[in-house]
């Protein structure tokens, strides 16, 4: 049901969520097929309006990084409106360090899958001890406005109030959550709630908490250190590849969009690097004299090979390679409140503190190292390395792609509070009795596959969760 007008003083819905993104929507509509009622918060309208989307933007302070109001949607729907519907779930290695067991989460994949409109089958193949050949599936891609909007405006379990931002949270010492502020029908209104979720994104759940907590005047969200081991995949061109035509096909089985080289648990355990995705493209006849020119001078023998009376140019294929890979959490990547600038309702603008270094460059540059030790043992062809990862120094290209706009961290799940972790293995708040997080930001690591499959596993584990609390 569309609701314009919401009553500060009574509540009729079992929970409150803020956010209409896939996380958001996947716990309402669950929530709803187990009885109970949901309310959500949108602080933008049916559409992409300019004077709502204009509240996301800020500072981004190291490395470029996209305008924050451009990589991320301030309206229903939020980042399916853009997302490119790329699927696959964590590894098994990416959840070592969280208190969420891998089990446990891969027994929702099926129901994601069916959300998502995907297969849930990822039929990834062994290359050898050190490399696989892993799988995504494509979503149509699933738009989460256009899929869901009219089921959501006529449900009778779920309310929708549209141009309503989230000002700030209200608690008391005991940690409940006792109301929200929220800007509704041109107003600052007070309304009360029974559980509180937070679902508004990788950078928005960070930017809404610090916020409250520094606008409390109790002991509400006092101790709990928000915001920090901040996480994007960075995505880059990395090298190219030159070899037989049928064996390098035999190697990554190109008759398929959705395939990557991918390291081994036990590859990336020896070596200490991140996960990491490497994927083929074939290059423009432009570039190919240069690249076999190149090749030539390192290579000789193995160009001849290629060039034979016998084989001819057209057994030899030339590939650029790029790369999306995992980004350690580190502390210094985080999330603060501007000092100086601020939106229309008067909440601090994002300054956002992002910076690759040495652990990316050598992510990368092991990988495709010991890749092009395989290739050229089993004379597949030769991988050649862009020098920006060999240099002495983390100089990444300046070019359009910088990351997945894959915003993770800043509330992460975990243990301790005491160790910058913000939720608990339920995605409860840390201190608090009736406030839960969902999505990316409370990502502990973020491997290299693209998280919507795994925000809406996280939904649809926290919907059983809260409906059977109750």
């Amino acid at each position: 049901m569309l609701i314009n007008n919401i009553d500060s003083e009574h509540n009729k819905f079992d929970f409150t969520i803020i956010g209409s993104g896939p996380a958001s929507i996947t716990l309402a509509l669950e929530l709803e097929k187990k009885g109970f009622s949901s309310i959500l918060f949108e602080a933008g309208d049916i559409e992409y309006t300019p004077e709502s989307q204009k509240n996301y933007s800020g500072t981004v302070i190291g490395d470029k990084y996209f305008p924050l109001d451009i990589t991320r949607l301030r309206y229903f729907g939020g980042s399916s409106n853009h997302w490119g519907g790329w699927c696959r779930p964590l590894d098994k290695h990416d959840l070592i360090d969280w208190p969420i067991d891998y089990n446990d989460l891969k027994k929702y994949l099926n129901k994601a899958a069916e959300i998502l409109e995907i297969d849930p089958s990822f039929k990834d193949k062994r290359i050898n001890k050190d490399f696989n050949r892993i799988y995504f599936q494509f979503s149509p891609p699933v738009n989460f406005k256009e899929k869901y909007y009219e089921k959501i405006a006529n449900s009778k379990k779920i309310g929708l109030c549209l141009k309503s931002p989230l000002l700030k949270i209200i608690g008391d010492n005991n940690g409940n959550v006792d109301k929200i502020e929220i800007f509704n029908n041109k107003k600052k209104k007070l309304f009360k709630i029974n559980k509180l979720i937070l679902g508004c994104g990788g950078i928005e759940n960070s930017r809404i908490l610090l916020w409250s907590q520094m606008n409390s005047n109790t002991k509400f969200l006092k101790n709990i250190k928000i915001g920090n081991f901040w996480m994007e995949h960075p995505h880059y061109d990395v090298g190219y590849c030159v070899g037989n035509l049928k064996k390098v096909f035999n190697l990554y089985e190109f008759f398929s969009t959705k395939k990557y080289i991918a390291p081994s648990y036990d590859f990336i355990k020896k070596h200490q690097i991140g996960n990491a995705g490497l994927r083929f493209f074939q290059l423009p006849s432009s570039r190919y004299n240069r690249i076999i020119g190149d090749l030539h001078c390192v290579a000789p023998n193995f160009v001849k090979q290629l060039f034979n009376k016998e084989t001819k140019e057209k057994n030899t294929c030339t590939y650029n390679l790029m790369m999306s890979w995992e980004q350690k959490p580190k502390y210094h990547n985080r999330i603060e409140l501007s000092k100086n600038e601020y939106d229309d309702f008067g909440i601090p603008k994002i300054s956002l503190y992002w910076k690759k270094d040495e652990g990316e460059v050598r992510t990368a540059r092991i990988c495709l190292t010991e890749l092009g030790k395989y290739c050229a043992e089993k004379n597949i062809g030769r991988l050649g390395i862009l020098d920006y990862l060999t240099d002495n120094e983390v100089n990444f290209p300046e070019n359009d792609e910088i990351g997945g706009h894959h915003h993770m961290g800043g509330t992460r799940v975990g243990h301790d509070p005491n160790n910058y972790d913000v939720v608990d293995k339920n995605l409860k708040l840390f201190g608090t009795n009736n406030l839960y997080l969902v999505g990316s930001s409370i990502f502990r690591t973020g491997g290299h596959a693209n998280p919507t499959l795994t925000i809406v596993q996280l939904s649809l584990r926290l919907a059983e969760h809260l409906s059977s609390a109750i």
